[in-house]
């Protein structure tokens, strides 16, 4: 998949880099200090410390221990498991992509905590982000309030492509609002006017996650369609139906 090996090569580069940085002194003959260590301890006597002392050893622990990670992260990257390992968890647009299954047993349909329906002036009076809309859907038919407005849904029955969901909530770079069990292999890397985007093909399961940053396990529930995730400087927005990526990205292009 392009987008893991992009990954991966930013890794590997960064390891690079360490290994240039790391200025480790020669080595020196260890068979003489062994034997002083291996006297001093059958004596009963503190080990002598060598040239350099305690400084020479401390220096010498720190960059071996960056040299112990680096090496290991090497060995993940070399390996399909390691690197499902590194990229295990994935957050973009306060939206976390988990590999593997999600919850089972999920329904295509359950609710954010504390979902109400209101007008999209309301909406707007609610939260605090601004609520785009895409000119190439119009007005939506449905527009619903969650979790004291932490997000807002903006819900369209009659489309070309039939039911389309666009969730919108704060662009916060800390926080997670949604949690999305994928294949990497059904992610991709989109642009949406001028950002990036990620593009997921397929149902998925999907769980919202609360302001204390636990799942809200009564949302969980399986994705229809396809999926698009991008973000304004205001605002990350998920939308979900059965579009392809062309049509969802003129779709997400038009929000204003």
């Amino acid at each position: 998949m392009t987008d893991r090996a992009g990954w991966q090569d930013a890794v590997e580069s960064e390891l690079r880099a360490v290994g240039r940085e790391l200025a480790v002194p020669p080595a020196s003959d260890l068979t003489a200090t062994v034997r002083r260590r291996l006297a001093d301890e059958a004596a009963g006597r503190r080990p002598t410390p060598g040239p350099g002392g305690g400084v020479f050893r401390r220096r010498l622990g720190w960059r071996a221990a960056v040299v112990v990670v680096a090496a290991m992260l090497a060995l993940l990257i070399a390996t399909p498991q390691g690197r499902a390992v590194i990229v295990h968890v994935f957050r973009f647009a306060g939206v976390e992509l988990r590999q593997g299954p999600g919850p089972a047993n999920s329904p295509t349909r359950a609710a954010l905590p504390g979902e109400r329906q209101t007008s999209l002036e309301q909406a707007r009076h609610r939260v605090s982000f601004p609520i785009l809309v895409p000119a190439a859907l119009g007005r939506p038919g449905d527009v619903v309030v969650s979790d004291g407005g932490r997000v807002v849904s903006l819900i369209y029955r009659r489309t070309p492509h039939g039911l389309i969901r666009i969730d919108e909530f704060a662009g916060h770079l800390d926080q997670a609002y949604f949690e999305k069990f994928v294949q990497l292999s059904d992610v991709t890397r989109v642009e949406v006017n001028g950002t990036k985007g990620l593009w997921i093909k397929g149902p998925h399961d999907l769980v919202y996650i609360t302001r204390n940053g636990t799942p809200a396990v009564a949302s969980a529930r399986l994705t229809t369609g396809n999926t698009l995730i991008w973000a304004t400087r205001q605002v990350a927005l998920r939308l979900e139906g059965n579009l392809g990526k062309a049509a969802a990205l003129a779709v997400a292009r038009s929000a204003r």
